[in-house]
């Protein structure tokens, strides 16, 4: 299973996965700027989305940081040097990590705050007690990690932009998919 593929090739599994933890993370930013302009008597339905869809995502997410240690090890392009791949595969193993790490504080959020975590509809049972300080300490790590994870995602393209230009790595590298 820890096999390496071919030079500049991922596995069928990883691919799957990044191509569902990219199309739900659109949504859920999708989601995350309508929340905050949804009037207050209004949220529900939007809370709902963004429940659900974190919950997909946050799965999704924890999944494929398992698959990063027991998939096979992909190998970077012609011409790609193998530090500067790992540097790129370490960003996004650390957005991923990130993407992951907000789902769990944003349900630790969501019980702080005395809000019920649904899954497209289905309550998830509170397992944390209500309190002041865990909804202001997971609240602004929930916002301050949204931030982080725009700041990653930034840093990776610029990186594939140079890997691009130095190494001409290919820019289809950058979505997910069979090129790595």
């Amino acid at each position: 299973m820890n096999q390496p593929a071919a030079p500049g090739i991922q596995d069928r599994t990883a691919t799957i996965l990044g191509w569902a933890i990219f199309i739900i993370f659109l949504a859920l930013f999708i989601n995350v700027n309508y929340l905050p302009r949804t009037p207050l008597g209004e949220r529900e339905n939007v809370q709902l989305w963004h429940d659900s869809l974190g919950w997909i995502i946050g799965a999704l997410c924890l999944i494929r940081l398992y698959w990063f240690a027991a998939g096979p090890k992909p190998r970077p392009p012609e011409g790609l040097p193998e530090d500067s791949f790992t540097y790129s595969r370490a960003i996004l193993f650390t957005l991923i990590l990130v993407f992951a790490l907000e789902f769990l504080i944003g349900i630790f959020y969501a019980w702080g705050e005395a809000r019920q975590v649904n899954f497209f509809g289905g309550i998830f049972p509170q397992l944390a007690e209500t309190s002041e300080p865990l909804r202001v300490s997971t609240g602004y790590t929930h916002s301050a990690l949204a931030f982080y994870y725009l700041m990653l995602i930034t840093v990776w393209l610029v990186l594939g932009w140079w890997q691009n230009r130095k190494y001409k790595a290919g820019w289809r590298r950058l979505l997910p998919g069979e090129q790595v």
